[in-house]
């Protein structure tokens, strides 16, 4: 009977690690989820009031002589996000 507990004990306590573990990264998981839904929904609720920074809208710009010569003909279109 003490040779099968000297062969499992390693088995044991390396499953119980494994699941100490997992369940520390679950449950870090899930409050991270509810950080950023908290973050979210009062960031949200922020914006509802009187925010004219929504109202800004993206102008095109003329290109320089320096963005054409990096971009070769210059007609490169360029992403921003």
């Amino acid at each position: 009977m003490m040779d099968l507990m000297k062969a499992l004990l390693p088995s044991i306590c390396v499953g119980l690690l494994f699941w100490y573990v997992m369940r520390n990264i679950l449950r870090a998981d899930r409050t991270e989820r509810e950080q950023i839904d908290k973050f979210y929904s009062e960031h949200e609720v922020s914006e509802s009031g009187d925010n004219h920074e929504s109202d800004v809208k993206m102008t095109a710009t003329n290109t320089s002589d320096y963005e054409k010569s990096e971009h070769g003909k210059g007609d490169a279109t360029r992403s921003h996000g």
